[in-house]
């Protein structure tokens, strides 16, 4: 006798379809969350001089309300992170704006086509490229680094060409694919070194004037009525100094 296997039900199938999706929602929000966790830690170990109670005393000084302050402290206080996140930032606000207008007209064509009113337009890509122009003018323009505009270029016709790639069919699509998997992979690598090398922190340098007439150099990590959390500039020792010990603050502006 010949048996058959039972082939699912549509519900079944359903079910099944819902629980694979919710697996890899769940792994892809413990991915995010474990490479955040190894940025906080690199970084905090970078600034710190690798050193252990260094980084523990650092530590004290952060909330979790400041991790997007962290990220963007970093970005911001380092000339090469800064570079590198511009270059990476105002192509991909591009290539995802004319993907979405793309797809936005695809979409109006198909409710004139079923007779059906049009979805609004999303404006998120409008809004980063927005945001990365901005960053970019405010950048070239305080620091007159023209140069960095032919590395967006280049970047940007990299991106534009993966793009083109991903649309397209054949080996150029399958290789679009395996580029764009390994830049990501590659991207995500990127950071965990950047943090782990720059060991700017993600506060400005100050000098610092005591009283007694000597300057201190370096970073206020915290500061608080009555005292500031300060980390030196060189040595990376930390030091928690009252108000009564500081004369004035001046921030060292520049890359």
């Amino acid at each position: 006798m010949t048996e058959h296997a039972e082939s699912p039900r549509p519900g079944q199938a359903h079910m099944a379809s819902h629980e694979t999706e919710k697996t890899d929602g769940h792994g892809a929000g413990l991915a995010v969350t474990t490479a955040a966790f190894a940025f906080l830690l690199l970084r905090l170990f970078a600034v710190s001089g690798y050193d252990w109670h260094t980084a523990f005393a650092v530590l004290h000084t952060l909330d979790l309300d400041d991790t997007i302050g962290l990220v963007l402290g970093t970005v911001m206080a380092d000339s090469f992170a800064s570079v590198l996140f511009l270059t990476l930032l105002l192509p991909v606000a591009v290539l995802r704006l004319v993907m979405e207008a793309r797809a936005m007209r695809e979409a109006r064509n198909r409710a004139l086509a079923e007779g059906r009113p049009a979805e609004r337009p999303d404006l998120a890509g409008a809004m980063l490229l927005l945001i990365a122009v901005v960053a970019v003018v405010a950048y070239v323009g305080t620091f007159h680094s023209w140069w960095v505009l032919l590395v967006m270029a280049a970047v940007g016709g990299l991106v534009l060409g993966i793009g083109y790639g991903v649309r397209a069919g054949g080996q150029l699509r399958r290789a679009a694919f395996w580029a764009t998997r390994h830049l990501v992979a590659l991207a995500g690598l990127a950071m965990l070194l950047g943090a782990a090398t720059i060991t700017t922190p993600w506060v400005p340098l100050e000098r610092i004037e005591m009283r007694d007439g000597k300057d201190l150099r370096g970073y206020v990590m915290q500061a608080e009525p009555g005292f500031l959390k300060v980390l030196t500039e060189h040595g990376r020792h930390f030091h928690i100094l009252t108000d009564q010990d500081v004369r004035s603050r001046e921030e060292l502006v520049g890359h």
